[in-house]
């Protein structure tokens, strides 16, 4: 006859949402003297997980323990009931997790429970090592964020999550068992292995996405997030180096515009017109406040460019798109400079096509590895060709592609534009405050955005956007050099 099973005592028990959290023994092991752990289980969706508090005792003996009162001899100070007094501080604070998770909508299977209060989702035993895998880890859903990223930033998310399992600071095991001293060691790692103080940046910032993702998951506690500026025990991203010196004067810039229209070549530089696309891309970049060369490959004659007459582009940051679709809106007003840049490099005008095809190419999906990697060649050549530019201008200076951006900003502030104006050009978001109300109404006309525009170089056709500074007459008298009849009379005809 088999044996009849004793009935196993439970000292506290609670429903919050679909679990039920009890605590009891688990009666799954038990151990040679008939013991068996203390655990708070929870139960799911006809699921178990068993989290056990460090103690084992015989049925009888847990019995004992939640039947005792402090009353009697010894009283409250007995072992019994400082027993249970003890199991339920630890119960409570177990439930009280439960209970936050509901609150947060977090609540959903026992894989979250299992994570918030381990970190991992499931249990390896004796296992041996290579049957860990990173599935249902935190390196796990760090490959789903880089699954869901476009080529360039999931490349960047890619080298990030490589650097962190090479640094050896986590093992597959650990699942989501991740903390601040583990991402501190990681930290120190790269040091050592002289990872520059902006490529840290950038991957500190990868991992702090997957850190919010398992919070708002569920399979992470709020107060484990181990960022945080102004917390002596957290971690502060550091800013990267400054930039501050890489950008061209108005004064060089100018220059450099002046060489694009007529500058001459030594007789033993080759390439000459692949450097003078290059020295129009880069100023192109400039002018179209400041846009990074993705942003410029991606740029059409869309609706935008029609309605306001074939006076400016409007376009969203690539970079920014999918995280601020107000902070990333860009209007570019096409100041004479740029137009005359376009007249010799953009493709002629083609509703919906893109005004600069050789940089990309139609039929490209944006997002693309085969996108990322042709831009990052082009930006490439306009380095090493901008070099050279800056050769024969006899420059010391080398400027790159990121110094467009760069000089936009810092142009504009020393012209003494208004900072928000120069955030809006930019396509800088300024926070959720009237972002609503920008969505259709733009803070600048284009007259105004043409003023701005017009200190970005010293020239007569640029001051003449400022309130009319000089006349027609003035102008024509300055700029005939410079510019054809047919020109004159198109800049003179916009200008009505």
């Amino acid at each position: 006859m088999k044996e009849k099973r004793n009935k196993i005592a439970c000292l506290e028990s609670v429903t919050i949402g679909n679990c039920t959290v009890a605590l009891t023994l688990d009666t799954r092991y038990k151990s040679e003297d008939d013991k068996y752990h203390v655990s708070v289980r929870f139960t799911m969706n006809g699921t178990r997980y068993y989290l056990h508090l460090g103690a084992k005792y015989s049925a009888e003996e847990f019995e004992a323990i939640c039947k005792s009162d402090g009353r009697g001899r010894g009283g409250n100070a007995t072992p019994n009931f400082v027993e249970k007094n003890r199991l339920m501080e630890l119960f409570n604070q177990n439930a009280d997790i439960i209970r936050d998770m509901f609150n947060k909508g977090t609540l959903k299977t026992i894989d979250n429970v299992r994570a918030m209060l381990t970190g991992k989702v499931s249990t390896y035993g004796n296992e041996d090592e290579d049957m860990a895998t990173h599935v249902n880890s935190f390196v796990g859903l760090w490959d789903e964020i880089i699954a869901g990223k476009k080529a360039s930033t999931a490349e960047t998310y890619r080298n990030a999550r490589d650097c962190f399992i090479r640094s050896g600071v986590y093992n597959p095991k650990d699942g989501y068992n991740v903390d601040v001293d583990k991402v501190k060691a990681w930290v120190e790692w790269m040091k050592k292995m002289k990872y520059t103080q902006t490529t840290i940046g950038f991957y500190l910032r990868a991992i702090r996405v997957v850190f919010k993702t398992c919070i708002s998951r569920g399979f992470m506690r709020e107060k484990d997030y181990p960022f945080g500026a102004n917390q002596p025990n957290k971690i502060k991203i550091p800013s990267g180096t400054s930039r501050r010196t890489d950008f061209l004067t108005i004064e060089q810039m100018t220059e450099l515009y002046n060489f694009f229209l007529d500058g001459e070549y030594p007789s033993d530089i080759k390439s000459a017109d692949l450097i003078r696309q290059s020295v129009g891309m880069f100023l192109c970049q400039y002018l179209c406040n400041g846009c990074n060369l993705y942003d410029l490959a991606l740029l059409r004659y869309d609706d935008y460019y029609d309605v306001s007459e074939q006076k400016a582009f409007r376009f969203f940051r690539h970079k920014t798109k999918e995280h601020s679709e107000t902070g990333s809106e860009v209007i570019v007003p096409i100041t004479p400079p740029l137009r005359r840049i376009m007249d010799e490099l953009a493709a002629p005008y083609q509703k919906g096509k893109l005004v600069f095809p050789f940089l990309l190419g139609e039929g490209i999906d944006p997002d693309s590895l085969q996108a990322r990697n042709k831009i990052h060649q082009e930006n490439h050549n306009i380095g090493d060709r901008m070099k050279k530019a800056a050769k024969i201008l006899g420059w010391n200076i080398m400027p790159s592609s990121t110094f467009a951006r760069h000089s936009f900003a810092t142009n504009m502030s020393r012209s003494k534009v208004p900072m928000d104006y120069i955030s809006f050009a930019m396509g800088h978001s300024i926070g959720n405050r009237g972002q609503i109300t920008k969505r259709y109404i733009s803070p600048y006309s284009l007259e105004e955005q043409l003023e701005y525009n017009s200190y970005l170089l010293d020239l007569p056709e640029m001051k003449a956007l400022r309130h009319q500074e000089v006349s027609k007459e003035e102008l024509i008298a300055m700029v005939k050099e410079k510019m054809s009849k047919e020109e004159l009379l198109r800049m003179l005809l916009n200008d009505q």
